[in-house]
């Protein structure tokens, strides 16, 4: 699943390069002036990963960012809601939905940026044993890079690796345990710049 989505992400971005590159060649001579990344945001995107379990993602973002010559700085906040879940001594262990605020940084090629992203990250979990649950909201702290690119004048596709570790807590579900999470997450998705 892992290698179906890094190819998908990758045939995204190599199809908005086709279109860019194209697009360019006409409008080379008519507009030379650098695409204006500076603006608000709104975002979509899918993903599959782990935190100490498997599963997809899905979610919405919305974001600003500013263009300083070939330099893009930006910050933006998620919600996904999650499918990963897996085993964990003897019980099961689910995140349900995780949030993120972020900043990040890029160097802009035009239609195409390079970024890292580093921010926190929160999740709504669940510990399943014994026919008891439990329930915490988790808190920690992400870090990431990706690639976007400029599909049209003001859609843009984007793949990255995020990288998610959250704080220990201790669920009561037929006995104390205390859980920590980590894992990485490949996701792709479309924004919408206004």
């Amino acid at each position: 699943m892992m290698l179906r989505l890094l190819s998908l992400s990758w045939l995204i971005v190599l199809a908005g390069a086709s279109h860019a590159l194209g697009a360019d060649a006409v409008t080379a001579a008519a507009d030379p002036a650098p695409f204006d990344w500076s603006g608000p945001r709104a975002g979509i995107y899918a993903g599959y990963g782990s935190l100490d379990g498997q599963g997809a993602l899905t979610g919405a973002s919305i974001g600003y960012d500013w263009r300083f010559g070939d330099v893009v700085v930006g910050v933006d906040g998620g919600l996904l809601a999650s499918g990963m879940d897996g085993r964990r001594d003897g019980g099961r262990y689910e995140v349900e939905a995780v949030g993120e605020i972020r900043a990040r940084i890029g160097y802009a090629f035009d239609r195409f940026m390079a970024y890292g992203a580093v921010g926190a990250a929160f999740a709504a979990t669940d510990y399943v044993r014994a026919g008891r649950r439990d329930s915490a909201f988790q808190a920690g702290w992400l870090v990431g890079a990706g690639v976007e690119v400029r599909l049209f004048d003001r859609v843009s596709a984007t793949a990255e690796y995020v990288y998610v570790d959250l704080d220990r807590k201790t669920f009561n579900a037929g006995g104390d345990v205390g859980l920590d999470a980590a894992g990485g997450q490949v996701r792709v998705g479309l924004n919408y710049r206004f």
